[in-house]
């Protein structure tokens, strides 16, 4: 199959034919995304610098066999995901847990979960507000693999269940019921939050 309305694909066709420009507009293009969904799923920052530098050198390593048979993105973020899941297989060899319960050092860690608001809330309003981000992200960093990976892809990348069943390698039916177990477990996690 070959997209050419995939302007990324195009990109990465570029590259592969030997235009450098072509691999760093991609870089630029989604650099923040990858850093993103790494930050989420290994809960750091710098395991995500690290996880989003390796996915980029296995793109650009894999520019010489690239074929278009999927959207860009759900190559990429299958590579970010398989990145992802090596990252937490070493940490775990390793002995090496991240704590839930550890405070940031910085607010640039929890970055990749908040939106920017041009308004000072009040005081209390951001304590709560920080105090449902932290929740959240301990709900979601309790979830097995799958469900977690399933919904940053959907929720946070907005990826469709078509990329979404692709990147993970299973149906779009049951990237339909893990979501759904998903949202059974954060509810359940979440519950005081919910009542407000």
């Amino acid at each position: 199959m070959t997209d050419y309305s995939d302007r990324d694909a195009q990109l990465m066709i570029r590259f592969k034919d030997g235009d450098e420009s072509g691999f760093i507009e991609l870089v630029n293009s989604h650099k923040q995304r990858v850093f993103a969904f790494a930050f989420r799923f290994l809960g750091n920052t710098a395991d995500a610098e690290d996880a989003a530098q390796e996915v980029f050198i296995k793109v650009y390593n894999a520019a010489g066999k690239y074929t278009v048979k999927a959207k860009f993105t759900t190559w990429l973020f299958t590579i970010t995901r398989n990145t992802c899941l090596n990252f937490l297989d070493k940490r775990n060899k390793k002995g090496i847990f991240v704590s839930l319960d550890e405070k940031s050092d910085s607010q640039e860690d929890s970055a990749g979960l908040q939106v920017a608001d041009t308004k000072d809330p009040p005081p209390a309003e951001l304590l709560m507000k920080n105090e449902q981000i932290q929740a959240v992200k301990k709900a979601l960093d309790s979830l097995p693999e799958n469900q977690k990976t399933a919904v940053l892809l959907c929720r946070y990348e907005e990826l469709s269940y078509e990329a979404t069943a692709e990147i993970m390698g299973c149906s779009i039916k049951a990237v339909k019921s893990i979501l759904h177990r998903a949202k059974l477990n954060l509810k359940e996690k979440l519950a005081v939050f919910l009542k407000f």
